[in-house]
């Protein structure tokens, strides 16, 4: 029998290249530019008064870990090569959703499925995350798309750590949160979740009118808030929330009939049904991003509804009864400009969720 050897550098380099080691990104082009105080990010401002803002165990928000976790979210060194971070696909403008249907992944790969918005998660929490819901836990979640083979890359999990701790701002950080500077997947996974988690949308115009009987809305924003209400789609859309650990109260899942036939899945032929807060900014729209605007989903409740064996019975029950003409001409709009009103500018433009990468 032959003998096989492997000198050392072959040895090293198969052991390397099991590693998959990531890209170190150069340390002397990047630096988070943060305030000296970290933001609050246990309250914000609101037509309801000041907000204490909560985790999904139902504690306070911790703002030196959400400050770690923003800048976490914008770092692309958490993915293998550098090129993408959590916020290349949850974009601030954008509500946190993406602008195509499809997102680009670190390697230049589409994504399977639209990139959902990512602002209110405590009221979604009972649900799951991800249009299937496949995950129960925002600190299993935050790095599903790390490591995911499309989207960052990172398929040795293990070796994030490594990765991070390389990087010197991050011990400042780590230190003046938990008194250390051991990063460990533990506390990453935790400050994401809390950074995620203190995206709250509670000052949208529709948040002004519930505390001024809507006196600023239109007669067509008031008209298609009565056409959203009587068309039952409130009866799955809960836009009412209290922000509070006791209004976390969201937990459906739903097949609205795209195809009649589903060509994805999802769970049980079932997507989460999404937070329509900022809604307008996060298109395009479903699963899919098969739609482009606000017009074209209302157009599909009302007429393009398809007979799907897993159809949700709220559609089955509900539409036969809804004429027409509610989802028609001047009522689409009207349903669709009610739906703006559910814009926040203050999570789309303020500084604390915002790229701390200046440079």
């Amino acid at each position: 029998m032959k003998k096989i050897i492997l000198s050392g550098a072959i040895l090293a380099g198969l052991i390397i290249g099991c590693r998959q080691l990531p890209t170190q990104p150069d340390n002397s082009i990047i630096e988070p530019m943060l305030p000296a105080v970290a933001f609050d990010y246990a309250h914000i401002n609101s037509p309801y008064g000041k907000l204490s803002l909560y985790y999904e165990d139902s504690t306070l928000i911790d703002s030196k870990k959400a400050t770690i976790g923003r800048v976490l979210f914008y770092d692309k060194a958490l993915s293998h090569n550098n090129s993408t971070s959590c916020a290349s696909c949850h974009i601030q403008a954008n509500g946190f959703a993406d602008v195509t249907a499809f997102s680009v992944g670190f390697n230049g790969q589409p994504t399977k499925r639209n990139s959902l918005s990512i602002s209110n998660l405590f009221d979604v929490r009972k649900t799951g995350y991800f249009w299937d819901t496949r995950e129960s836990k925002i600190e299993e979640m935050v790095f599903k798309p790390i490591e995911d083979h499309i989207e960052m890359g990172f398929e040795n999990i293990s070796l994030i750590t490594e990765k991070i701790s390389n990087l010197p701002y991050y011990k400042k950080l780590f230190k003046d949160c938990y008194g250390d500077e051991l990063i460990t997947q533990e506390r990453m996974r935790e400050s994401l979740g809390q950074f995620l988690f203190s995206i709250v949308n509670a000052n949208s115009k529709f948040d002004r009118g519930q505390k001024n009987n809507f006196a600023d809305f239109t007669t067509n924003e008031k008209n298609g808030m009565n056409l959203f209400v009587e068309n039952g789609c409130s009866e799955c859309h809960f836009i009412h929330t209290s922000f509070s650990p006791a209004g976390a109260e969201r937990d459906k899942m739903a097949n609205i009939g795209l195809d009649v036939s589903d060509k994805d899945k999802g769970k049980e032929h079932q997507y989460r049904i999404p937070d329509l807060r900022n809604v307008a900014n996060t298109a395009p729209y479903m699963h899919d991003g098969r739609f482009t605007t606000l017009n074209q989903v209302v157009n599909h409740y009302g007429f393009n509804v398809q007979p799907n064996p897993y159809l949700s019975e709220e559609l089955k029950n509900k539409k036969p009864n809804i004429p027409p003409s509610n989802y028609a001409g001047t009522n689409n709009s009207d349903i669709a400009n009610f739906l703006k009103t559910l814009n926040d500018d203050f999570t789309t433009v303020n500084e604390r969720y915002s790229n701390p990468f200046k440079n």
